[in-house]
């Protein structure tokens, strides 16, 4: 059925006003070839990012999560294509997301249900989540997760490595900031009772540095074997 191209642009910008109050489900919409129109909605979230872009009043938190739900809900369909899973992974602007967890979710479920994707395909849909954006627990399981493309795995464990690797120096030399100042209290005759509590101080930074060397020495152990993993992938 043709319907006039005006009224189509009128339709999509009625409906883009509603994404605020919207809830995922209701934007499921039936399709013949896959399982939901998943194209109608790319058109519906552009055309509310270009009204609100003239809006200050505008929700743009809360349509990114509403979008990020609609794809967990239609990452399932095996027949949705990777253009489109792209298109509206990409039709929100950067501030639209705060946090990229259910981001990373639904991608995280779209790759298993499309398995046969080629690393470029796993890569594009992967560059627009942001390490920094990501919270503790979502970041560790990336750094696992087999289905992500290496380049991105790779990318999370080296800056992964370099923030612990800040947070070791900085907690070295706290500790040895510490350290000289407790000794040059107690020479100055400070008492038994603060000492003690100064060494104990010391003992807990001590037993934190050791923690984080560990966990960086587990990163690196984690990048070797990514690299060696890769190198025998690339051989085959």
């Amino acid at each position: 059925m043709n319907i006039d191209q005006r009224l189509q642009d009128q339709l999509k910008t009625r409906v883009a006003f509603l994404l605020e109050s919207c809830s995922a489900k209701d934007l499921l919409v039936r399709n013949s070839t896959t399982l939901f129109d998943v194209d109608i909605v790319i058109q519906v979230v552009e055309a509310y990012v270009s009204l609100a872009s003239n809006n200050p009043n505008s929700k743009m938190s809360v349509v990114g999560r509403l979008v990020d739900d609609y794809l967990a809900l239609v990452s399932r369909d095996e027949n949705l294509v990777v253009r489109s899973f792209y298109s509206l992974v990409n039709a929100l602007p950067k501030e639209a997301r705060s946090c990229d967890d259910n981001l990373y979710r639904s991608i995280d479920m779209y790759l298993k249900e499309h398995p046969d994707l080629t690393e470029e395909e796993r890569s594009s849909i992967c560059r627009k989540m942001e390490y920094h954006k990501l919270s503790q627990e979502a970041r560790t399981h990336a750094m696992k997760n087999d289905r992500l493309p290496d380049n991105i795995r790779t990318q999370f464990i080296l800056v992964e490595q370099i923030n612990m690797t800040r947070l070791l120096t900085s907690a070295g030399s706290s500790y040895q900031r510490t350290k000289s100042q407790t000794i040059m209290k107690v020479s100055k005759g400070v008492g038994k009772s603060w000492m003690n509590s100064s060494q104990n101080e010391m003992e807990v930074m001590k037993q934190e540095v050791e923690m984080l060397k560990a966990q960086v020495g587990e990163l690196k152990q984690c990048r070797r074997e990514l690299q060696r993993q890769t190198k025998k992938s690339v051989c085959c």
